[in-house]
């Protein structure tokens, strides 16, 4: 899979040409007046053509989102008359084909960043459903301690995460949740059910003696994810969103997921994987 990143400016006047002018690292055209900045990235499946050893030409990526994406986004921004009430999760459809048709071949999936912690997703795997992705945080702080071991064993496993008085973290959470085009994701409804059933309790807190979930078990990344998606899970299905991954950011370099893998059979809908993820650099 090839995935590319295009930036792009939507201004009210037009971009009479696509063609790559300037700093294109940063977006295309260059904001000279008003208007709003995003980024695409836009995904293909394939084999490298043989004669280059490339599944597409990015050029050609480039040229496809600039020629389609700016002109749908800016009849939606500035042009339509309900252009008010425009919604990314229905719009990302609209781009999806709009880049398919100008590249002429299918894209397996479609990332809009709306802002830098909003994201909505098109997959052609999931074509009638858009995924929404919001951003959040919360501080707290935490003791990782294991009962049965000793207190010199405690020391050796867990190293300065076993002060007796704990530490603190600023967690990042990441929720995505889907939802049919018909019925589209609400960012406002997402955002509202994280910050009532996860922030307002885990915020400010010490999470293994102000939070029950953690009496028993450690407050690990893992955990907090695994308990930060059973949490939402319910509370976002009667509110018509099916909850797709919870991701946990402890620092900049170490974050958990824990995810919806569907399960083929009428008895359940999901079930839960999970991964730790840390960067190590050398």
């Amino acid at each position: 899979m090839l995935t590319r990143s295009v930036r792009i400016f939507v201004g009210r006047e037009a971009a009479m040409d696509t063609a790559i002018k300037g700093n294109s690292f940063a977006s295309f055209p260059c904001p000279d007046r008003l208007g709003a900045w995003f980024e695409l990235m836009v995904s293909l499946q394939g084999d490298p053509l043989c004669n280059y050893g490339c599944i597409a030409t990015l050029a050609d990526v480039d040229r496809a989102v600039r020629a389609s994406a700016i002109r749908i986004l800016r009849a939606a921004l500035f042009v339509r008359e309900d252009a008010a009430s425009a919604k990314p999760a229905v719009l990302i459809h609209e781009l999806s084909r709009g880049i398919a048709a100008a590249l002429g071949r299918p894209i397996d999936m479609l990332q809009w960043k709306i802002t830098p912690f909003h994201q909505v997703v098109w997959r052609q795997d999931m074509a009638t459903q858009t995924t929404v992705t919001s951003t959040f945080e919360f501080a707290a702080s935490h003791r990782m301690h294991d009962a049965l071991l000793s207190d010199e064993a405690n020391r050796t496993q867990f190293g300065k995460c076993n002060w007796p008085h704990g530490h603190g973290h600023n967690y990042r959470v990441e929720v995505s949740v889907s939802a049919d085009v018909s019925n589209p994701p609400s960012m406002a409804v997402l955002e509202e059910e994280v910050c009532r059933h996860v922030i307002e309790r885990f915020d400010h807190r010490n999470l293994n003696l102000d939070c029950p979930e953690f009496a028993e078990q450690n407050p690990s990344v893992e955990n907090i994810a695994t308990v930060c998606f059973a949490l939402l899970e319910d509370p976002l299905r009667v509110r018509g969103l099916h909850l797709r991954a919870v991701r946990i950011w402890e620092t900049s370099k170490t974050s958990a997921t824990v995810e919806a893998v569907p399960v083929h059979g009428p008895q359940h809908e999901s079930q839960r994987s999970s991964a730790r993820d840390e960067t190590v650099r050398i």
